[in-house]
C-alpha cells in the first residue's frame, strides 16, 4: 500500500517517543513521592523541635517571630495535603460514576496516597480558597486528560461529563507536567482517526514532536524535584535531635554561650526547613 512504510516508520517514532515520555513521567512522579516522604519526615522533626523551643524559658524575642513563621509553614503544608485529599476523593467518586460501575473508579482509588501527595505538594494546588466545584470549562477538561489520562483515557480524551468531573477534581493538582500528559494520552487517538497512510504518518510525527518536547519539561521538573529533595534532607541532617531534645524545659539565661548559640542556630535551621516544606516546582 502506498506510503505504508512511511506510516510504519512514523508510528515507530511515535511509539518510541511515548515510551521514553512515560519513563520520564514515572521517574518524575517517583522523585516527587520521595520528596514528599522526606517532607513528612521533616514535618515530624520540626514539630518535635517546636515543642522543645517553646518549652525553653526566657528565649530572645526573635524566637517568637521565627517560630511563628514555622507554625504558619506547618499549617500551609497541612492545608495542601487536605486540598489534595479532597481532589482525590472527588476524582474517585467521578470515576465510580462512569458507566455506572465502580470498577472504573479503581484506577484513582488505587493510586498510592504518597504518590498523589507528592504531586500535590511538589507542584502546588489551585489558588487558595478556590472550591473544586467552581473549577470548570476548558481548563478542567484539559486537567482531566492530564491527570486521569491513563485511568480514563477514552472518556477524558473524548470529553463528556465524566471527564469534566474528573478535571474539576484534579485541576488543583495540574502542574506544568499536565500538558505533557495531554500530548501523550491523545496521540494514539489522533493517529487512529484516519486510515490514510500519509495523513497518519504526518499526525504521528507531529504528535511525537510534542511528546518529545513534553518529555523535556518532565525531565527539567524531575531535576528540580531531586535538588529540592536533597536540600531538604541536607538541612534535616544538620538538626541533631538528641542534643536538641536535651534543652526541653531549660532556661535560656542559664545556658552556656555555646548552648545559646546552638539553640539559635537550631531555630534558624528549622525555620529554613519549614519553608522548604512548601517550596514548589514550576
Amino acid at each position: 500500500m502506498f506510503n505504508n512504510s512511511l506510516k510504519k516508520e512514523a508510528l515507530s517514532i511515535h511509539e518510541k517517543a511515548l515510551k521514553e515520555y512515560n519513563q520520564s513521567y514515572q521517574r518524575m512522579t517517583d522523585w516527587a513521592e520521595t520528596l514528599y516522604t522526606h517532607r513528612v519526615e521533616a514535618e515530624n522533626q520540626i514539630k518535635k523541635i517546636e515543642l522543645v523551643v517553646n518549652s525553653v524559658a526566657n528565649t530572645p524575642k526573635e524566637y517568637d517571630t521565627k517560630m511563628g513563621n514555622v507554625r504558619q509553614q506547618l499549617i500551609n503544608f497541612r492545608k495542601t495535603r487536605e486540598y489534595a485529599q479532597e481532589a482525590y476523593d472527588a476524582a474517585a467518586k467521578a470515576g465510580k460514576n462512569i458507566a455506572g460501575g465502580a470498577a472504573a473508579g479503581l484506577g484513582v482509588a488505587a493510586m498510592a496516597p504518597t504518590a498523589l501527595m507528592g504531586i500535590a505538594t511538589t507542584f502546588g494546588t489551585a489558588a487558595t480558597g478556590t472550591a473544586i466545584s467552581a473549577l470548570s470549562g476548558a481548563a478542567a477538561q484539559k486537567a482531566a486528560v492530564a491527570w486521569l489520562g491513563r485511568t480514563f483515557a477514552s472518556f477524558a480524551v473524548t470529553g463528556g461529563t465524566a471527564g469534566m468531573a474528573a478535571g474539576n477534581a484534579f485541576l488543583a493538582l495540574a502542574g506544568p507536567v499536565g500538558w505533557g500528559i495531554t500530548a501523550a494520552s491523545t496521540g494514539v487517538s489522533l493517529i487512529t482517526m484516519t486510515n490514510k497512510n500519509k495523513e497518519i504518518a504526518d499526525k504521528a510525527v507531529s504528535e511525537a514532536k510534542e511528546i518529545i518536547k513534553a518529555r523535556g519539561s518532565l525531565d527539567e521538573s524531575a531535576t528540580k524535584i531531586l535538588h529540592l529533595s536533597m536540600r531538604t534532607t541536607a538541612i534535616a541532617k544538620q538538626l541533631p535531635m538528641e542534643r536538641i531534645e536535651s534543652f526541653m524545659n531549660a532556661d535560656y539565661k542559664n545556658l552556656s554561650g555555646e548552648d545559646q548559640y546552638f539553640l539559635g542556630q537550631t531555630v534558624d535551621l528549622v525555620e529554613t526547613l519549614s519553608v522548604l516544606l512548601n517550596e514548589t516546582v514550576s
